[in-house]
């Protein structure tokens, strides 16, 4: 019997009698691994249902992306294999280390070779940033690779770091402004040039003609990267071969390939001399 739709009375008594009715009960969230799905990336330290703690991102489950065991993609796999320590390509004259940290966890130290005499003033650039010292002007607050950010992960073509939190410079008054305006320190340019290839893992580098404080390491032979980039240098010792295979199998975010997780320089130590790669 259909109800006329001017009355009320008749309308609310039905949905009275359904409100009654018993509701079936809905499903809980999925629960894998003691993990519920998560749709969001980056949520960490979450307690789940079963009462686990942990990191659960890409809208699925996955693993924890800073392990070392966590490969591209979120997916478990064997810790990210070390690389052999470069042959020279030319003499290492100056030597700097970087200390890394991976959500705030330390992740071992990169120690980088400079080919001083085939790139000069990219390397005294690098070598001023590793000790806190590059200026645009004697007046400057020097700039400094501490706390400096890794930029983006291309897994098996490069590890681009660099991108600094300090540029530091100097504050100036300027006519019409009521406040000091900040002046950054500005990477310097310069027409270094050389022959040297993106020919093995571990090989350090710059943008041609600098103007840029990143600088990139090679985890694998890209010789396409010569075009833009010019090799300055490279790891020098075996614990940062292992650091470069996980930085360049850790979980990137697909639109500008930077890591899951914040990747840092938590110091940059000069160290003395040259030396012998592959030999502390």
């Amino acid at each position: 019997m259909r109800l006329p739709l001017h009355d009320s009375s008749s309308r609310r008594a039905i949905l009275t009698a359904l409100a009654a009715l018993p509701m079936p009960l809905l499903p809980l969230p999925s629960v894998a691994d003691g993990r519920t799905v998560a749709q969001s990336v980056g949520i960490d330290n979450k307690e789940t249902l079963s009462g686990a703690v942990g990191i659960i991102w890409g809208g699925r489950e996955r693993c924890d992306p800073t392990d070392d065991t966590c490969q591209a993609g979120g997916t478990d796999g064997a810790a990210a294999e070390a690389l052999a320590v470069p042959q020279p390509r030319s003499a290492v004259t100056d030597r700097f280390a970087l200390d890394l940290v991976i959500a705030g966890q330390a992740a071992g130290r990169i120690t980088l070779g400079l080919y001083r005499d085939a790139a000069p003033a990219s390397s005294d650039t690098l070598l001023q940033l590793a000790r806190g010292e590059l200026r645009s002007d004697p007046d400057d607050v020097p700039a400094t690779l501490e706390r400096s950010n890794l930029v983006r992960v291309l897994k098996d073509r490069e590890v681009v770091l660099g991108s600094l939190k300090v540029p530091n410079g100097q504050l100036r008054l300027m006519s019409g402004k009521t406040r000091p305006q900040r002046f950054p320190v500005v990477p310097p340019s310069n027409d270094d040039a050389n022959d040297l290839s993106h020919d093995a893992a571990g090989l350090l580098s710059v943008r041609r003609g600098g103007g840029s404080f990143e600088f990139m390491l090679t985890p694998a032979p890209n010789a396409k990267l010569d075009k833009e980039w010019l090799v300055i240098g490279q790891i020098v010792e075996p614990e940062g071969m292992q650091v470069l295979a996980r930085l360049n199998s850790l979980p990137t975010n697909n639109y500008d390939q930077t890591p899951i997780v914040l990747v840092k320089v938590e110091r940059a130590v000069p160290l003395p001399g040259g030396g012998t790669p592959g030999k502390a």
